[in-house]
């Protein structure tokens, strides 16, 4: 997160913090056996129709069978079995590849390091192995050991869209913006329909605090794009707050709601600019709006609470707090006693008692 002025914003925190759930779904995609490592004979994944006479005979299809049903330790343990036993390189090196998808889907990460390097060393070449080693290591913030696992993975299979994404993001975190944008168009060169990429290159520009570039980079992506995703117009409505312009940051945001209307962050953060202009109207429309699509949360009444409250208009402010206190908000109750206090303190005894009673129910 960072922090510009009273502005607290969060940038692709979707991708930011998804490292150790890439490298889980990676390893669930890539648990089965398919293609050998290192050219060596394919060791096929068996199908439903022969697996029940398989599985106790053939440890590997054991463990794909175990991998399937989410037992991933029973899996490990027979992958484990084929990597201590077989004479094949190509079973040795994808039981050490699964045990490690094993492993992460454990969250026991360092184990995973350990399998995934004895996979490579049983298959130098085997690019698969050296991909999810270095996606551990990042998960973990090991940039320096992260870095040669992608850059192998270019030299043994050239051009790779997953290596230049995480050697930019590797960049980045060192803070080098120019070779983070370069492996990122590297990227795009070879999928230009990849909306995290143009965000990661638009918050390489943030870095240096040029946010003219990076909305341009988002104007494009969003024009490039067959299907935006509704982070990317949540995305560029931030960087337009970040640069200023909070009519064109409304503008992005009601985009992206038209996407994903359920996203209550941002009506909030819409109604927020509103009531910064003196548009407490729109304020209220736009949390009207997302009432009207079904959220159910009570920071959306609290805050038309609040507002009703700052115009004096009681009545319906005890309404909205009535509501959030209703759905859990311990500020709504807050927002009630405030309202029983104005109601006590212009005289009306009465009906400050009756709004009390009602904290009492």
């Amino acid at each position: 997160m960072e922090t510009y002025g009273n502005f607290q914003i969060t940038l692709r925190s979707s991708y930011l913090v998804a490292g150790l759930l890439c490298v889980a779904g990676m390893a669930l995609g890539e648990a089965p056996a398919g293609e050998a490592p290192g050219g060596d004979a394919q060791v096929a994944k068996p199908s439903n129709e022969v697996h029940s006479q398989q599985a106790n005979l053939d440890p590997l299809a054991e463990g794909n069978a175990l991998y399937e049903k989410g037992e991933y330790t029973a899996a490990a343990d027979a992958y484990r079995k084929v990597a201590q036993s077989s004479r094949a390189t190509a079973n040795r090196a994808f039981a050490w590849f699964n045990l490690g998808n094993c492993h992460v889907q454990n969250k026991a990460y360092h184990k995973a390091i350990v399998a995934y390097r004895r996979s490579i060393e049983e298959s130098p070449t085997f690019t698969r192995g050296w991909t999810l080693l270095g996606d551990v290591y990042y998960s973990l913030g090991a940039v320096g050991d992260a870095f040669p696992c992608y850059r192998r993975v270019l030299e043994i299979d050239g051009p790779n869209f997953h290596a230049y994404q995480m050697l930019g993001e590797l960049a980045l975190k060192g803070g080098d913006v120019a070779e983070a944008l370069q492996n990122f168009e590297a990227a795009l060169k070879i999928d230009p329909d990849e909306a995290e990429i143009y965000m990661a290159m638009a918050e390489a520009h943030t870095r240096i605090r040029d946010y003219t570039s990076a909305i341009q980079v988002m104007d494009q992506a969003l024009l490039i794009l067959r299907s935006p995703p509704a982070d990317a117009y949540f995305y560029l409505g931030q960087l337009q707050e970040l640069n200023g312009d909070d009519r064109k940051a409304v503008r992005a945001y009601e985009d992206g709601l038209f996407i994903d209307p359920k996203r209550t962050d941002y009506y909030l953060r819409i109604a927020g600019l509103h009531e910064k202009h003196g548009d407490d109207f729109l304020s209220l429309l736009t949390l009207e709006q997302a009432m009207h699509a079904g959220i159910k949360k009570p920071d959306i009444r609290l805050k038309r609470g609040m507002i009703y409250f700052a115009q004096a208009r009681y009545e319906r402010a005890l309404e909205e707090f009535q509501a959030a206190y209703a759905l859990g908000s311990y500020q709504g109750r807050q927002g009630m006693q405030n309202v029983a206090a104005v109601y006590y303190n212009s005289g009306d005894r009465k009906r400050a008692s009756v709004v009390m009673s009602q904290l009492q129910k």
